[in-house]
């Protein structure tokens, strides 16, 4: 029988190499937040629903031509307006 101290289980694996960080978990909130920012793509034929807002006519003219200068549709900018608007914190 031997005197000596028993070996620890916790040593032996402090010893070997430092434990890496983990990947975040997907559902923290700063993840949730990046992807929020971020609307998904909507392709031209995905199945969307109609929605009709009433705006002043000048908005409506200044949407309309800064959507025409960035080359995206309409739908696309309400869309993510929308998105960031749902998304925003609160």
């Amino acid at each position: 029988m031997s005197t000596g101290k028993k070996p620890s289980a916790f040593a032996a694996a402090a010893a070997t190499k430092a434990v890496e960080p983990s990947k975040p978990h997907p559902f923290t909130p700063q993840l949730i937040r990046q992807a929020a920012a971020t609307p998904p793509s909507l392709s031209k034929d995905a199945k969307v629903t109609a929605f009709a807002t009433r705006l002043p006519p000048d908005m409506q003219r200044m949407v309309k031509l800064a959507c025409v200068e960035r080359g995206i549709r309409m739908q696309d900018a309400v869309y993510e307006a929308l998105w960031q608007w749902l998304n925003a914190a609160k």
